[in-house]
């Protein structure tokens, strides 16, 4: 079919074709910053959105003409790398497992306290405790805040998180 098309049509050239008045851009944009080399970083439906002349003209076009009518912009802050403080990663890793593994410590308890069907069984709930101490614990064990020193989890327990099995 595409070799028919090429053997029977000829493509009329740009030049020739008729000219259609310019489509205006039709795109809400916000929250402009300029960056150093003069193209610019814009939200586009939700989505952070680089913008130059070559590769969206239009909307490169649009752009300019928001800040020729004195729109509102900020400077582009480039991406900023930080080394990580190792004693806030740590605190950070023991309060969110905490968190993680609150409800289900509440789901045994409560269904335990009312006669209902475990999460977990009774073993499980020892280790879980146990290591939920150890978590609390870590930061006085030696080498902390080193990650080989973190309290390993139960290798059970993220199926459990994840699927409630």
């Amino acid at each position: 079919m595409i070799e028919e098309f090429e053997k029977n049509e000829v493509a009329a050239p740009i030049e020739d074709s008729p000219s259609a008045p310019p489509a205006e851009i039709m795109v809400m944009f916000s929250d402009v910053s300029v960056k150093a080399d003069k193209t610019f970083v814009v939200t586009v439906a939700g989505n952070r959105c680089h913008v130059t002349q070559d590769y969206n003209r239009p909307l490169y076009q649009a752009i300019r003409a928001y800040l020729d009518d004195g729109g509102k912009f900020s400077k582009y802050a480039e991406d900023v790398f930080v080394d990580s403080d190792p004693l806030v990663l740590a605190r950070l890793w023991a309060e969110t497992s905490l968190q993680k593994t609150e409800t289900l410590v509440a789901q045994y308890r409560d269904a335990r306290d009312l006669g209902g069907d475990l999460p977990i069984n009774a073993e499980q709930f020892t280790a879980l405790l146990t290591w939920r101490q150890a978590v609390r614990d870590w930061p006085k064990a030696k080498r902390y805040p080193a990650e080989s020193t973190q309290p390993k989890a139960p290798a059970w327990l993220s199926a459990v998180l994840q699927n409630g099995e």
